[in-house]
């Protein structure tokens, strides 16, 4: 069988693309349910069901394993599934459910089950909206769509930010889960006044214009490994630091733990917008592997900063660094993956791949943590991490040189779906 050929990725890429304000909208509402649930239900758990800090660990723990688990097959199935918009529309749902779920006083199996619901749905929305996107404008444009849609994205955090920080002071806590659910839902609406048709299905995996694509095994490359290895150790380090940041705060603070939260995460996010915005210029001038080195380095330092800060202005301070390292990444990683993907038709499922790792990471990262936490206390904590991160910034500027001199390492093999 011939396989189809794709007459838009011959095409140059345009400019403004169809459907490029709903595409927006959903970055823009997704980004405040994808960085803000984990912390909220780990302070909700902590502070208003007087869970101790190992147990709350285990239950962020296997949020993480169930989005782990679900990663690789969501990669795969944004690969192969021709209609992006009812597939994202499919994802909301599932995430609104598990957002329901945590309204009330619930039960360790209402909180064990929203946690694999809302795992198992973000475990899709990334790759997804990464398809969504180079489905729409193609490759060239990618780093600029990128750019945009995670600028509406920490733009959404913050403003969801704002609006969960008022809840906690003037509703019951759990009501921003309400909050999350309807956001969630939305963002699945909007998806579907995409226009039909506008998303193409070769473009948006990265496959060439004759369908050409590399069997899954061709991953298994020594500088696509080190690459993803290094993605690993980074956010073991990284994932728990916010959450650790929030307990901080909250032990400094007379107001409410959710609302102190909030406004940790409005610092994040604030700065996040500014640099994902940024950071297509930035890679133009200085090239993707050098900002993503200069991202690694930044995370040892927050964490030993954070181990020494002893007022709340130095811990909000701090999470500039968070801002800047992050708001890079959620542009620069899709972008890195697009260089090493490229031609092979395997985007989305390499997206799944690095998003098992980050799951990983998380996983792992909360584990520690909160283990750490309980035994020897926050700073601690803080000074492990920040020496998991120095390791993983190492690692990275060895594995980026050996992916900067090999060029491309994936080179596809097979015309025919994998």
């Amino acid at each position: 069988m011939t396989p189809a050929v794709s007459t838009r990725a011959q095409q140059p890429a345009p400019a403004v693309f169809p459907g490029k304000r709903p595409f927006l909208g959903i970055n823009f509402l997704v980004g405040d349910i994808q960085t803000g649930i984990m912390p909220l239900l780990a302070v909700d758990l902590a502070y208003s069901l007087h869970w101790k800090a190992g147990r709350v660990g285990e239950v962020l723990a296997f949020g993480n394993l169930a989005l782990l688990l679900a990663q690789p097959f969501g990669g795969l199935l944004a690969d192969r599934l021709p209609e992006k918009r009812w597939t994202f529309f499919g994802v909301s749902v599932l995430f609104t459910l598990g957002c329901l779920s945590l309204l009330g006083h619930p039960s360790p199996v209402r909180v064990y089950s929203a946690q694999g619901l809302i795992g198992v749905s973000t475990a899709l929305i990334i790759p997804v909206l990464s398809a969504m996107a180079m489905g729409l404008a193609g490759k060239k444009q990618f780093p600029r769509v990128m750019g945009l849609a995670q600028g509406a994205n920490h733009a959404g955090s913050v403003a969801g930010a704002l609006v969960v920080g008022f809840l906690a002071r003037h509703w019951d806590p759990s009501a921003v889960f309400l909050f999350y659910g309807i956001s969630s839902f939305c963002a699945g609406l909007l998806a579907i006044v995409i226009p039909a048709g506008s998303i193409d299905p070769l473009l948006s995996r990265e496959s060439r214009p004759d369908g050409t694509v590399l069997p899954l095994h061709g991953f298994l490359k020594t500088p696509v490994l080190l690459f993803l290895l290094t993605v690993f150790l980074f956010f073991v380090a990284n994932t728990a630091m916010l959450p650790l940041a929030g307990e901080k705060l909250a032990n400094r603070m007379p107001e409410p733990p959710g609302e102190v939260i909030a406004w940790a995460i409005v610092v994040t996010q604030s700065v996040m917008t500014v640099f994902s915005l940024l950071t297509p210029r930035l890679l133009k001038m200085a090239g993707t592997w050098k900002i993503f080195s200069f991202c690694l380095f930044l995370l040892p330092i927050r964490g030993f900063f954070l181990t020494v800060a002893t007022t709340q202005s130095d811990i909000l301070e701090i999470q500039v660094l968070d801002g800047i390292a992050t708001g890079i990444l959620s542009v620069l990683l899709p972008v890195l993956v697009a260089e090493i993907a490229k031609g092979t038709g395997r985007f989305n499922a390499m997206i799944g791949f690095l998003g098992a790792m980050i799951s990983a990471g998380g996983f792992l990262s909360q584990i520690v943590a909160g283990q750490m936490t309980q035994v020897a206390g926050t700073d601690s904590a803080f000074l492990v991490l920040a020496g998991i991160s120095a390791f993983a910034a190492i690692l990275g500027v060895a594995g980026s040189r050996t992916l900067r001199l090999s060029g491309s390492p994936l080179e596809p093999l097979s015309p025919t779906e994998g």
